[in-house]
C-alpha cells in the first residue's frame, strides 16, 4: 500500500494552506457581520432620533393648538351678558310713608223699620244700587188693608167736614162742634199717613247709591226693628286713616298731595289728598289722626285692601332716575354698573330721593345711560360685557311716563 505522500511530495503543504485561507475566511466574515450590525444599530439610532423630534413637534403644536383655543376661550368669558336699562328722567318725591287699610267715608248698616216676613230680595252682594232704590220687599197684606181704610176714612171726613163748615159759617152749628169735626179730620188724615209709612216701610230702601258688601237676610225670615239686613258703602269717597308722629305737624296740610299704593295691586299708584287733620295729638302715642281721601270710582281699590301711604313733603321735577334692581350693595355704599361701548364701569351712586321703583341719582350718571339691571352681582369694574336685551339698551325699554304710573 501507498502512502499519500509518498505519491505526491507536495501534498503536505495542502492542508496547512487550506487551513490558513479557512481561518482567514472565517475573520473575514466575522468583521463583516460587525460592521454590518454596527450600520444596523446606527440606522437604528437615526430612526429613533427622528421619532422623538417628530413628538416633539407634535406636542408644540398641540400646546400652540391649546393655547389659542386657551386665549380664545378667555376672550368669549370675558364678554359677560347682562341686562340694561336706562336711566330717564321725571318727578320724584320725599315723603312720610305709612301702613293703613282702605275704608269709605260712608258706610251704613241697613235695618228694616218695620216687622215683617221677607219675601222677595232684590239685590245681592257685590250688586250697585242707586239712592231709593228697594233691596227687600216684605209681606204687606195687613198694610195695605189699614192704608186703604184710612183712605176711605179720610174721604168720609173730609166730605162731612165741607157741610159741618158750610154750617158753621151759617152760624147754624156751635163752635165746640166745628172744632171737634175738624179734630176728627185731622186725626183721619194723621191714621191716613201712619198707614202710607207703615206701608212703605215694608218695602226697604237703599238711603245713598253704593254697593252692598254683605247681605244677612234669607226669603221667608222674619225680621224686626233692629235687625241687620245689609252692609251698604259708598262708591266715591275713599279713604285712609294714618296716624303721624306729632313732629310733623307743621309739615302737613290740608290738600297737601299723597300717593297709595298696594302689594294687592302691583305697579299702580293711585293719587289723594290730605282730606282732613286732627287738631288734638295722642298723649298716649304722640300722633295726630291724618285722614287721606282718594276717588277711584270702584274701579280698582276696595274697602279693607292693606295699602301703603306716602304723604308728599317735597317734589324734584326732572330728576334723573335709576331702576332700583340696577342699585348693587357694597358695605354702606351703592353702586351702578353703566355700560358704555360694552364696556361696564362700576359708579358710586350718589342717591337723592326715592320710591317703590326708582332711585334719583344726583350725580356720576346721566340721562339715557345704560345702566345694567339683570347680571350685575359679581361684575367686576371695566369688565366687558354683552347686552342681551337690545330694546331697552336703545332706550325703548323705559319712557317718562311711567313714572307717572307709580
Amino acid at each position: 500500500m501507498r502512502r499519500p505522500d509518498s505519491q505526491n511530495p507536495l501534498g503536505w503543504l495542502r492542508f496547512p494552506v487550506a487551513l490558513a485561507v479557512a481561518v482567514a475566511l472565517s475573520l473575514s466574515l466575522a468583521c463583516g457581520g460587525a460592521e454590518s450590525s454596527n450600520e444596523e444599530g446606527e440606522g437604528t439610532e437615526d430612526v429613533s432620533d427622528s421619532t422623538a423630534a417628530d413628538a416633539i413637534a407634535s406636542d408644540s403644536t398641540l400646546a400652540s393648538a391649546d393655547s389659542a383655543n386657551s386665549d380664545s376661550a378667555a376672550k368669549k368669558i370675558e364678554a359677560v351678558p347682562v341686562e340694561v336699562s336706562q336711566a330717564i328722567r321725571g318727578a320724584i318725591s320725599s315723603y312720610l310713608l305709612f301702613s293703613s287699610t282702605l275704608e269709605t267715608e260712608e258706610a251704613v248698616e241697613i235695618h228694616p223699620e218695620a216687622s215683617g216676613r221677607v219675601v222677595r230680595l232684590f239685590v245681592e252682594e257685590g250688586d250697585q244700587v242707586g239712592a231709593d232704590q228697594v233691596l227687600v220687599q216684605l209681606e204687606d197684606e195687613q198694610p195695605l188693608l189699614e192704608d186703604k181704610e184710612t183712605e176711605v176714612e179720610l174721604s168720609h171726613l173730609e166730605g162731612s167736614f165741607k157741610r159741618t163748615e158750610e154750617m158753621f159759617q151759617r152760624k147754624l152749628i156751635s163752635n165746640q162742634e166745628y172744632e171737634d169735626a175738624l179734630y176728627q179730620l185731622e186725626q183721619a188724615r194723621l191714621r191716613r199717613e201712619r198707614a202710607r209709612i207703615g206701608l212703605a216701610h215694608t218695602r226697604i230702601r237703599a238711603p245713598f247709591s253704593g254697593v252692598i258688601t254683605s247681605r244677612l237676610v234669607q226669603v221667608g225670615a222674619r225680621v224686626a226693628p233692629g235687625a241687620k239686613l245689609f252692609d251698604l258703602i259708598k262708591l266715591e269717597d275713599m279713604i285712609v286713616r294714618v296716624y303721624v308722629p306729632g313732629k310733623y305737624l307743621r309739615i302737613v296740610n290740608i290738600g297737601q298731595a299723597a300717593e297709595v299704593e298696594s302689594d294687592f295691586l302691583e305697579d299702580m299708584l293711585f293719587d289723594g289728598y290730605v282730606k282732613r287733620i286732627s287738631p288734638v295729638v295722642d298723649p298716649r302715642s304722640g300722633t295726630f289722626k291724618v285722614t287721606v281721601g282718594l276717588q277711584d270710582e270702584w274701579e280698582y281699590l276696595r274697602p279693607g285692601i292693606f295699602v301703603n301711604v306716602r304723604i308728599v313733603t317735597d317734589t324734584h321735577e326732572q330728576a334723573v332716575l335709576v331702576p332700583k334692581e340696577a342699585v348693587i350693595y357694597d358695605g354702606g355704599d351703592r353702586f351702578v354698573f353703566v355700560v358704555d361701548d360694552s364696556t361696564a364701569s362700576k359708579v358710586r351712586l350718589q342717591a337723592g330721593y326715592e320710591n317703590s321703583r326708582f332711585v334719583e341719582a344726583l350725580a356720576g350718571i346721566e340721562h339715557e345711560a345704560s345702566v345694567v339691571v339683570v347680571g350685575q352681582n359679581g361684575l367686576k369694574d371695566q369688565v366687558r360685557v354683552k347686552v342681551v336685551n337690545v330694546a331697552a339698551a336703545t332706550g325703548t325699554a323705559a319712557t317718562d311716563e311711567t313714572v307717572g304710573q307709580g
